[in-house]
């Protein structure tokens, strides 16, 4: 889901609701509409883009960013995502040997 933001002077762009938040703070399934909308956005650019060797490193940026999207929803852990953190056992359940 893109907002529409002032550009450059004269022209606009379209800007993400989630600029500046880190992808992986949010839940999965938004994870993946990002993701989704990045890929999207990234290969929309590509199509503008004379430079055939810069065309290709965007369509290359949308192809990763669609592998990510798979991959989550696949069910993959996101390679992205900090390791979740586990709570310390209690002291009363620790192996006492």
């Amino acid at each position: 889901m893109f907002a529409v933001a002032k550009g450059a002077p004269g022209g606009w762009v379209e800007k993400s609701k989630h600029v500046g938040q880190s992808f992986e703070l949010l839940p999965i399934d938004e994870r993946i509409q990002q993701y989704r909308d990045m890929a999207d956005a990234t290969f929309l650019k590509a199509q503008k883009i004379e430079d055939p060797e810069m065309r290709s490193q965007y369509l290359s940026m949308a192809s990763n960013w669609h592998a990510l999207a798979q991959q989550l929803e696949a069910g993959n852990p996101d390679p992205q995502a900090p390791p979740p953190v586990q709570d310390p056992v209690p002291p009363s359940h620790q192996d006492t040997k």
